[in-house]
């Protein structure tokens, strides 16, 4: 791995809330290993005795896989193989929470804790929630998080969108947790806002990220953000986070006519996507993706891969209690939008493999660090 150092400051695009901008430091390309995917759609990185690693999901090999950050040396391969004679678990996602321990999420909807050698030490079936939940995963976006003795997990999606009312979206649960110190598993009180549906069906997704004992869940399709508290299992607070270029959601109120007519309606609409908190720095970054017109013929295989790895892309910094510090677009095609967004003790890793960009690969993971600078 040999780093590629290039300076520049992106302050032409820095939306100004005061001094604070994002400096794009370096460059770093990381090797894959065993055909992994440039941008898994399943990445982590945590600091170790030995330094940063990151663990991936590895599809093509049905393995979770660590490595050094930013070599890329693989240190070990763990197996995902959970069949028995009773049924076959699907596997739907993994988070390293512990030094030794990976909690896992399963179809039909479970929770469980493997060990590096691949070995499920402990599961717990999820109970009943107000809507039937046929699917709970949890990755870069919704990792699983421990606090106060139990697993929070999350469900960000509206299980019957098209059949449900304004209504419903308030008995849909989004949060669930289970404990580690006895046997039980509990869907807590948190719903989309009151008003989600006010100007039409919106989508359904959000990602979220931990400080302390609270979680706060930052919606794609909402401005608002809700902050959980782990202590109560309730939410405590509410916060409109609003990017200046981030206005008008994409409402399906009906199933679009076509594929590519939903894709283009996707990607003329702006929206949320990735959130994180920075330990090192104590801040929060949003994801945002503005809306980018189509303005000639595509081929439905090209749109695809626009709304995958969006044409432009955003990020806000807020602080600690939420309030915005910068605003940072990207240039066209420069970063890859999707899940792949790390934070290190150096700054935060930003993939730069965009898959409509004419330098996409799929060989090697590149990011470009970017650090707060005031």
């Amino acid at each position: 791995m040999i780093p590629v150092i290039f300076i520049f400051i992106f302050s032409c695009n820095d939306q100004d809330y005061g001094k604070f901008i994002l400096k794009e430091l370096d460059e770093i390309v990381v090797p894959v290993n065993d055909f992994a995917l440039s941008n898994p759609g399943m990445i982590s990185i945590y600091d170790s005795d030995s330094g940063e690693h990151v663990m991936i999901y590895n599809h093509v090999i049905n393995k979770l896989q660590i490595s050094e950050f930013p070599s890329g040396k693989l240190k070990l391969n763990i197996p995902l193989e959970f069949e028995s004679e009773k049924r076959t678990k699907r596997f739907t996602g993994g988070t390293l929470i512990a030094e030794d321990s990976i909690f896992v999420t399963f179809y039909p909807p479970s929770l469980g804790m493997i060990n590096f050698k691949g070995d499920l030490t402990f599961e717990q079936k999820l109970p009943e929630s107000n809507y039937r939940v046929s699917h709970i995963g949890n990755g870069s976006m919704i990792p699983l998080f421990k606090s106060n003795g139990r697993i929070y997990g999350a469900q960000p999606f509206l299980m019957d969108h098209h059949r449900m009312s304004k209504e419903d979206v308030q008995k849909q649960q989004l949060v669930y947790s289970v404990s580690l110190e006895e046997d039980g598993a509990a869907w807590h009180e948190v719903f989309y806002s009151p008003t989600y549906w006010d100007e039409g069906k919106k989508l359904s997704y959000f990602s979220w990220a931990k400080r302390g004992d609270l979680i706060y869940i930052s919606p794609f399709y909402d401005h608002q953000i809700q902050v959980f508290d782990t202590k109560t299992n309730q939410v405590v607070n509410v916060k409109t986070v609003k990017s200046s270029q981030v206005d008008n959601f994409n409402v399906v109120n009906q199933m679009p006519e076509n594929e590519s007519k939903s894709v283009i309606a996707t990607l003329e609409s702006g929206q949320y996507e990735t959130f994180l908190y920075d330990k090192y720095r104590d801040v929060f970054y949003r994801v945002f993706l503005p809306p980018y017109p189509i303005e000639k013929q595509y081929e439905i295989e090209e749109l695809r891969l626009m709304e995958r790895s969006r044409p432009k892309t955003g990020i806000m910094v807020l602080d600690a209690d939420l309030n915005i510090l910068s605003e940072h677009i990207f240039d066209l095609f420069q970063v890859h939008s999707s899940d792949n967004f790390l934070v290190g003790k150096e700054g935060l890793y930003v993939s730069t493999n965009n898959m409509n960009s004419p330098s996409f690969t799929d060989d090697q993971m590149s990011y470009v660090k970017l650090k707060l600078d005031q």
